[in-house]
């Protein structure tokens, strides 16, 4: 059985949160609900990004993403009885990269979320292309309390890029 996180159909997610970018100069991402394409539905999620290399905190580059909610109030999201996470993807040129970061409670406190490995790894094609993918998370992947999550992240960061900064748009859809 699935539950749909997101569909981007309205503002806030499917269990009230509103999603939102993150970024640390001089990294920056910006996201825009979009009918431009959209896999199911009349609308998917655009999120166009810029992953530097150098500069900001440490001379890292920054970093940049994009959140959604899973916590309401003071109410924590129980995962434990789902396997997968799933979304659908694509790029705007193909190629595009990110990591898929999940936080429970304790990652709330500090700020943060545990990456996935690359998205590559969990795509058909084995990496972003100009066509939907269904990509495919296993949520063990995640060593964390899947009784009380807290959100699900869309991580562009260093280790997602060689040459360690990229930018890029990419499109999402239902997220589950």
């Amino acid at each position: 059985q699935s539950l749909m996180i997101d569909d981007f159909e309205k503002p806030s997610n499917k269990l009230g949160g509103h999603g939102s970018t993150y970024m640390k100069e001089p990294s920056s991402s910006a996201a825009m609900q979009t009918d431009q394409g959209a896999k199911n539905g009349s609308k998917a999620l655009m999120l166009k990004y810029t992953k530097k290399a150098k500069g900001g905190p440490y001379d890292s580059g920054g970093w940049a993403g994009y959140f959604t909610p899973l916590k309401f109030g003071s109410r924590y999201f129980d995962a434990s009885s789902y396997q997968t996470l799933t979304f659908w993807v694509k790029g705007a040129r193909g190629d595009e990269n990110f990591v898929v970061g999940m936080a429970d409670r304790y990652w709330d406190t500090v700020g943060d979320s545990v990456p996935s490995e690359e998205i590559s790894k969990y795509l058909p094609a084995g990496k972003i292309t100009t066509e939907w993918q269904k990509a495919q998370i296993p949520l063990n992947v995640f060593n964390l309390d899947h009784k009380e999550m807290v959100s699900i992240a869309i991580r562009f960061e260093g280790t997602a890029f060689p040459a360690g900064e990229g930018t890029g748009i990419i499109f999402l859809d239902d997220i589950a």
